[in-house]
């Protein structure tokens, strides 16, 4: 009796062992994003393992590794544990985010062109920025593609950003370049009466001269022995015949007052329409290049040339 006792009580302990050993079944075909954590609640099949079941360690992972890993899981219920093993593979998917500036980059034939300015920000959402190269890169860094680019020759060119990350994810990302033809500069119209006078045309220093000289129109005729100088001359006319000179009229001088802005900026620039003036303004960027935004508006000289103007100006931090 004693003996068939002692068969039961151990035959009662092997099965009650058996019992206590946790269930876990290891997830399978695991894919991971580079860079990111680990979510532990997918690293076993909850359907397939005992309840109340969690990760307590794990070993051997590394985010930023790719290609397939193996790491070291151990398990728990809060009672009983388990190591296991679960294979898993990094992959990068996400690519590198370009933003520009502006979309469109306005200059004059011939003027300076830093085509990384335009740039604001080139970014890996893992690894952070990257880096600008003059030369093309396949990994780890940006370039610019010019293309077909000429700022000496008027027109329109599309240019290329490129960005490839440290695992060769590559973005592109377009602006257009807007060459503008180059303005000459008008010949000064002359005087030709004889009185050494001649209307002088302003010039400015961004290559663009404009200005509408205040002529007049000079006309001599014989007349026992004397002429006459009909013209913008004190007086209205001056008779040559007692020996009195004509007298030159003063240069016309250019001017506009624009109130209802407190910050208003002139730009001392002259232009024969109002849309010459606007398409000036439109690319200009402040005497150093950092103006970020701004409004602007054109005024009329009493000649009839157009000026541009601008208010509300931002520069770039």
């Amino acid at each position: 009796m004693k003996k068939l006792i002692s068969m039961i009580a151990v035959a009662a302990l092997l099965m009650t062992g058996c019992a206590k050993e946790l269930k876990v079944t290891p997830a399978e075909n695991l894919k991971v994003e580079y860079g990111e954590k680990l979510d532990n609640t997918k690293l076993f099949n909850v359907k397939e393992s005992d309840e109340n079941v969690k990760v307590d360690k794990v070993e051997g992972f590394d985010a930023k590794k790719l290609g397939e890993q193996e790491i070291t899981v151990t398990f728990t219920d809060g009672e009983r544990e388990k190591e296991g093993k679960v294979i898993i593979t990094v992959e990068d998917t996400k690519k590198p985010a370009i933003e520009l500036k502006k979309e469109s980059v306005s200059i004059t034939a011939g003027d300076k062109l830093v085509l990384k300015d335009n740039i604001k920000s080139v970014k890996d959402p893992v690894d952070g920025d990257l880096k600008y190269s003059e030369k093309a890169v396949e990994k780890d860094g940006y370039y610019i593609d010019k293309g077909k680019l000429d700022t000496k020759k008027a027109g329109t060119y599309d240019v290329k950003v490129i960005a490839a990350d440290k695992n060769g994810n590559k973005t592109e990302k377009s602006f257009k370049v807007i060459v503008k033809k180059k303005e000459t500069a008008k010949k000064p119209s002359t005087n030709n009466s004889g009185n050494g006078y001649s209307a002088n045309t302003p010039t400015n220093n961004s290559g663009f001269s404009s200005s509408k000289p205040n002529n007049s129109e000079n006309s001599s005729s014989s007349n026992g022995g004397s002429s006459s100088n009909s013209g913008n001359s004190n007086g209205g006319s001056s008779n040559n015949g007692g020996g009195q000179k004509p007298v030159n009229p003063a240069p016309h001088q250019h001017s506009i007052t624009v109130t209802g802005h407190p910050d208003v900026v002139y730009s001392n620039m002259w232009f024969e329409s109002i849309e010459e003036s606007a398409i000036w303004a439109d690319s200009y960027r402040g005497p150093n290049g950092d103006w970020s935004g701004f409004g602007y508006s054109s005024a009329q000289c009493s000649c009839g040339m157009w000026s541009p103007y601008f208010f509300n100006v931002t520069t770039w931090e």
